[in-house]
């Protein structure tokens, strides 16, 4: 079994613990440490890195003949074909790769990279095989949040076949077009969705995404997105209530500038106390995905109030000085906090 050198040297450790205190013997001891090896994470490392490669020139390689070239609509054009057509074969692309990454999967479970190759595949098909379907019926009487919805409907049904984060995570950034696009339509223009401007509206979306990680990991076939799902959830739901932190409920750009941001103060207090509640919540419960994205969005908080509230005001090196002393504050209760739950496990 292969092993990284973190986890190899927690079972060094335990081995050793085991050995020293004669719960096992010396030979057993020493079967157990030849049961397994340190994983190459140079090699972990590459191809993740070719896999990112693979996703960037996947992407350019699309835009390049799809967008700028137009190459399909040059096949099109010459051969006759209406976009119907060009929707019925994408469709069929899409539906051979998924089929294609299955029995890769099912052949190499363990090349995970090498197997969300494939997936970029998928995610293209789809998207231009709804985009011909839609133009093939008008777009839907101009309603772009249908082809989105349709994409997003595609796009969880392969993830959930599949089994693939990648394509879960384009479902949840579909949706969040969709959402966005069904209520700019359902308010016929208008940036106001039931008494929500578009940073309002978008932070209960993402608590919406937020909350569903709970239900999805009360379904076996989609435990697997249950931390995607929290993550992306909780990302969307903070970058969504920092964008209302600084424009409030305000859905006219030319009346928000009118104004002074400091009248705006309590959507800043409000995100700085739910930021505050929430990574004292993580550090309670020892939640490092919460914890992390907390600490960051709060320094890009305190960020976004000094250049709203202090830039013209205060001394620069004494505002910064500040700042530095606030974090070493930080850094070191947090230390204090590990070392005290080390002695406490």
């Amino acid at each position: 079994m292969e092993v990284n050198k973190k986890d190899a040297t927690v079972l060094d450790d335990a081995i050793r613990f085991w050995q020293e205190s004669n719960k096992i013997t010396p030979e057993l001891a020493e079967d157990l440490r030849k049961s397994y090896e340190i994983r190459n994470s140079n090699v972990d490392t590459i191809t993740w890195y070719a896999f990112i490669s693979a996703v960037s020139c996947g992407l350019l390689a699309f835009g390049a003949l799809v967008i700028d070239e137009k190459w399909i609509e040059l096949l099109r054009n010459r051969w006759g074909f209406s976009e119907t057509v060009v929707g019925i074969g994408f469709s069929l692309v899409a539906v051979m790769f998924v089929i294609l990454a299955k029995r890769r999967k099912l052949k190499y479970p363990t090349a995970k990279a090498s197997n969300e190759a494939y997936t970029i595949t998928i995610i293209l098909s789809v998207a231009i095989a709804i985009a011909y379907w839609t133009r093939s019926f008008a777009y839907f009487d101009g309603n772009y949040a249908r082809p989105l919805l349709l994409a997003a409907i595609t796009y969880f049904i392969s993830a959930a076949y599949l089994n693939s984060r990648l394509l879960w995570t384009v479902m949840l950034l579909t949706l969040a077009g969709w959402w966005g696009a069904q209520t700019y339509f359902w308010t016929d223009g208008s940036f106001r969705f039931a008494g929500m401007n578009y940073p309002l509206n978008m932070t209960v979306f993402g608590l919406v995404i937020w909350s569903m990680a709970w239900i999805v990991d009360k379904i076996s076939f989609l435990k697997s997105f249950t931390p995607i799902t929290y993550s992306i959830g909780l990302f969307l739901f903070l970058v969504a209530a920092w964008t209302l932190s600084i424009f409030g409920n305000y859905d006219d750009l030319e009346r928000w500038y009118a104004i002074r941001q400091g009248r705006l103060w309590y959507w800043a207090v409000g995100y700085t106390v739910v930021l505050g509640a929430l990574t004292a919540y993580a550090f309670q419960v020892k939640n490092d995905v919460l914890r992390d994205t907390c600490l960051i969005f709060f320094l890009l908080n305190i960020y976004t109030r000094y250049f709203e509230y202090f830039w013209d005001r205060t001394n620069k090196g004494i505002f910064f000085a500040i700042l530095a002393f606030s974090f070493w504050f930080v850094g070191k209760k947090a230390e204090q906090w590990r070392n005290k739950d080390k002695k406490l496990a």
